[in-house]
C-alpha cells in the first residue's frame, strides 16, 4: 500500500474510464496530480490516509457526486471545493475541523454532510474527531439542514459564548458556600447556614482576553437532596467536589455520582479545612488513573484564605478549556438568550420559547431546540424535553429548585414520614424573608406533577402524596415465605446511585401490599398474577436483593427485573450484575450472563465462585426464564398496560418477534437480554 499503489489505481481508472475510484487506506499524504485528470469520476474514496490538506486541483474533478475524506488529518477546505456543485455527499469525519466555512451551503445539492463516524459514540466527539464550535457539535451531528440553520442564522455575524456553569458538591457543611464566597471574593462567614437544596450565583472574571460568566451551582449534600441533584447537574460543565478535611469523606462515591450524571466533565477536588486537620489527604494517584477526569487536588481553608488564591487560578485556567466556552453563537442566538433571561414569568410554555426564538431571529426548529439544550447546560434556564409539563416546559432554576426544595425539606413532612397533602403547601410554600419568590397557590399542584415526573413522588388514592425518600428507615414486620422464594441479585460494581430505590417504589407504588414500604425495601403484589415479592436494596454492599413466590411469580420477577433496567439506562457508565443466586445457597450467585455464555458454548455445568459444588448451567437458567411461551405473552400484555399508565415508558417496538420462535424460547434456549433490550427499544 502506499503512494505507488495509488497510481496504479489511478492508471487503470483513466484506462476504463471508471466512475469510482477506491484509494482508502493506502497512507497518502498528498494526492498524485495523475488523480484530477480523472474527469469521469462521480465516486471517491479517499478515507483512512494522511491528507494534512486538500489541493485545490480537486475542483477539477466537477462530475464528483460522493466524496469521501473521512479518517484524515484535515484541519480546513480548498475553497475551490465549493465549485463541485454536483456533490450529493460529502464525509469529513475523523478530521480535525474546529469550524466549517460558510461557503459549505454553496453546494446546493448536498443531501449528507457527514461530520462524525457511525462508529463514534456522542461523548467522544472531540480530539482528533472534528471538534467543532462553529457550528457547534451538538448542531453539526443533526445534519445537513441544522448546518444550514445555523448558517442562515450566522448571517450578521457569531461571538463567542463565554460562560460556563460550574457545580459544586460534596457532603453537607464541607464547606462548599464558603468556597463559592472566596471565589466571589466576599468576606468569609463562620456562622454560614447550610444549603438546604442548590444556590446559584453567578462570577464575573477574565481568562485570556475574554470575560467569562460563571454560574455556580452550589448543591446541598443532604442525603435526602441527593435523588433530585441528578436532575439539575449536567454534561458540558465544570464539577468542583469539596471534602471537609475534618472527617471521613466518601471522594470515590462523588466521583462516581459526577461521572454518571455528568459524562466526562472534568473535576477539581478541594481538600477543604485543612487549617483544622493538615493531615487530610487521598490517594491521589489511585483516584487520578481511576478516575482520569480528575484535573486536580488542591488544599483550601475558606477561614484564613490560605490555598485559595492557587484554587481560584486553577479554576479559571480550567474553564477557559470547557467546550461550551469556545462555541461560536449567532448573534441571534445571544438575542433569544437575553429575552429570556429579561422574562418576568419563571416558566413558560415551549411553544412560547419557540416564539420567543423566531422573534429573535432563531427561525429553525433544530437550532431552537440545540440552543434551548445549551442554555440548560449553562444554568440560565431548566428544560425537561423528556417530560410534558403542563405548558411549563422552560423553568427560572431559581424558581423551581427553590419550591423543589422547600418541599422536600419541610419538617411536618419529615415528621409525617413523607406523606404530606396538596393543602400543605400553602404553609410550606409560604413566602418568607430572603425567599426569591412567592409562589402561587395555582402552581403548587404543578410542582406535585413535576416531583411525580421524577419519580420523587406518587399519590395515594386518599389523595395524600409520599416522598419515598423520607420514609421510616426501619423495616416492618411482615410474614413472606422466604424460603420458598424465586430469587435475584442487582450487584452494582462501583456505584449504587441513592435513588433507585426509591424511584423503583414510585414506578411500582401500586402494587405494594398493605402500605409495606420502607427506605430501602417494599413488599409487592400484583394485583393481575398470583405473585408476591420482596425488594431489598443493602446500600453498603451496593446490592438490591429481590424474592419472588406465588404462581405466576416468573413473570413477575420479569416485570422488576425489566423495571430495574429501565432505570439503570438513565444513569450513564453504571454497571450492574443481574445475578442468579443458588437454589441451595442464596448467598452465593452467578452472573445471568456468565450462564448465558455458558449455554450458548454447550457448557452443561458450572461450579461458582465460593462453592466447590458443580451445577446444572440449565437448571439455573429455568430458574428464572419463564416455563412456557404463554407467560411471555402474559408478561407482554401487562408491560403494554404499564406503557400505557406510564409505569414504564418501553418502546415495545418487536419484542413480539420472541413469541413466533419455539416453544422454549425464553425456557432453557432463552435469553431475556435481548428480549429486555427489545421491550426498551433499545
Amino acid at each position: 500500500m502506499g503512494y505507488e499503489e495509488a497510481l496504479q489505481l489511478i492508471e487503470e481508472a483513466k484506462e476504463t474510464g471508471a466512475t469510482t475510484l477506491n484509494l482508502i487506506d493506502q497512507r497518502l499524504v498528498e494526492l498524485p496530480p495523475q488523480l484530477f485528470q480523472l474527469l469521469n469520476l462521480t465516486t471517491l474514496y479517499l478515507g483512512n490516509n494522511k491528507l494534512t490538506s486538500l489541493s485545490p486541483k480537486i475542483a477539477h474533478l466537477n462530475n464528483l457526486t460522493h466524496l469521501y475524506l473521512g479518517d484524515n488529518r484535515l484541519s480546513s477546505l480548498p475553497p475551490e471545493i465549493f465549485q463541485l456543485t454536483n456533490l450529493t455527499h460529502l464525509h469529513l469525519w475523523g478530521n480535525k475541523f474546529t469550524s466549517l466555512p460558510s461557503e459549505i451551503m454553496e453546494l446546493s445539492k448536498l443531501e449528507e454532510l457527514k461530520l462524525y463516524g457511525h462508529f463514534i459514540f456522542y461523548d467522544e466527539l472531540a480530539g482528533n474527531n472534528n471538534p467543532l464550535t462553529s457550528p457547534p457539535i451538538e448542531l453539526a451531528t443533526q445534519g445537513i439542514e441544522a448546518i444550514r440553520e445555523y448558517f442562515a442564522s450566522a448571517e450578521e455575524g457569531t461571538r463567542t459564548v463565554a460562560e460556563v456553569k460550574v457545580i459544586l458538591v460534596g457532603e453537607g457543611a464541607s464547606g462548599k458556600t464558603s468556597l463559592t464566597r472566596c471565589l466571589r471574593e466576599e468576606r468569609f462567614n463562620q456562622h454560614e447556614e447550610t444549603t438546604h437544596g442548590i444556590r446559584i450565583k453567578t462570577w464575573q472574571l477574565k481568562t485570556g482576553n475574554q470575560g467569562l460568566r460563571c454560574n455556580l451551582w452550589d448543591f446541598g449534600g443532604q442525603e435526602i437532596m441527593h435523588a433530585t441533584h441528578q436532575f439539575f447537574l449536567s454534561h458540558r460543565s465544570l464539577y468542583v467536589l469539596v471534602l471537609d478535611g475534618r472527617r471521613d469523606e466518601r471522594p470515590e462515591h462523588w466521583l462516581r455520582y459526577i461521572e454518571t450524571f455528568g459524562g466526562d466533565s472534568p473535576v477539581l477536588i478541594v481538600l477543604n479545612k485543612y487549617d483544622t486537620n493538615p493531615g487530610f489527604d487521598l490517594n491521589r494517584p489511585f483516584l487520578k488513573k481511576k478516575y482520569p477526569f480528575i484535573v486536580d487536588f488542591y488544599r483550601t481553608s475558606c477561614r484564613t484564605g490560605n490555598g485559595i488564591r492557587a484554587f481560584r487560578h486553577a479554576l479559571e485556567e480550567e474553564l477557559s478549556k470547557v467546550p461550551l466556552t469556545r462555541n461560536e453563537w449567532p448573534e441571534s442566538w445571544f438575542r433569544a438568550k437575553a429575552k429570556l433571561e429579561e422574562l418576568n414569568d419563571p416558566c413558560i410554555s415551549y411553544e412560547a420559547c419557540e416564539t420567543l426564538c423566531r422573534e429573535a431571529g432563531v427561525k429553525g426548529e433544530i437550532s431552537q431546540q440545540v440552543l434551548v439544550d445549551f442554555l440548560h447546560d449553562l444554568g440560565i434556564v431548566i428544560h425537561f424535553k423528556e417530560f410534558d409539563l403542563s405548558h411549563k416546559n422552560v423553568l427560572d432554576p431559581k424558581w423551581v429548585t427553590e419550591a423543589v426544595y422547600k418541599i422536600i425539606n419541610a419538617p411536618s413532612i419529615a415528621n409525617a414520614k413523607g406523606l404530606f397533602r396538596k393543602d400543605d403547601l400553602r404553609d410550606i410554600l409560604r413566602y418568607q424573608e430572603g425567599d426569591s419568590y412567592r409562589y402561587l397557590r395555582q402552581d403548587h399542584g404543578y410542582f406535585i406533577e413535576l416531583m411525580k415526573k421524577f419519580e420523587l413522588c406518587y399519590e395515594l388514592e386518599d389523595g395524600q402524596v409520599l416522598i419515598p425518600d423520607l420514609l421510616e428507615v426501619s423495616e416492618p414486620a411482615f410474614t413472606f415465605a422466604e424460603q420458598d422464594a424465586l430469587r435475584f441479585l442487582l450487584e452494582y460494581k462501583d456505584f449504587l446511585p441513592p435513588s433507585v430505590m426509591p424511584r423503583f417504589i414510585v414506578k411500582r407504588h401500586q402494587e405494594i401490599a398493605d402500605r409495606l414500604r420502607w427506605r430501602t425495601g417494599v413488599v409487592l403484589e400484583h394485583p393481575q398474577l398470583a405473585a408476591q415479592a420482596v425488594v431489598r436494596a443493602d446500600n453498603e454492599a451496593r446490592r438490591i436483593h429481590i424474592a419472588v413466590t406465588g404462581k405466576e411469580r416468573k413473570i413477575f420477577l420479569a416485570l422488576i427485573w425489566l423495571t430495574f433496567r429501565e432505570l439503570h439506562t438513565g444513569f450513564k457508565g453504571l454497571k450492574v450484575s443481574e445475578r442468579v443466586p443458588l437454589p441451595d445457597n442464596p448467598t452465593i450467585s452467578v452472573a445471568y450472563e456468565t450462564l448465558l455464555e455458558y449455554a450458548e458454548q454447550g457448557l452443561e455445568k458450572i461450579i461458582p465462585e465460593g462453592t466447590k459444588k458443580a451445577y446444572k448451567v440449565q437448571a439455573l437458567l429455568v430458574g428464572v426464564h419463564f416455563d412456557d411461551p404463554s407467560e411471555g405473552k402474559r408478561m407482554l400484555a401487562l408491560v403494554e398496560a404499564d406503557n400505557r399508565e406510564g409505569r414504564l415508558k418501553s418502546a415495545l417496538k418487536s419484542a413480539n418477534k420472541y413469541l413466533e420462535l419455539k416453544p422454549n424460547f425464553l425456557g432453557l434456549g432463552g435469553n431475556f437480554n435481548a428480549f429486555f433490550d427489545d421491550l426498551l427499544g433499545k
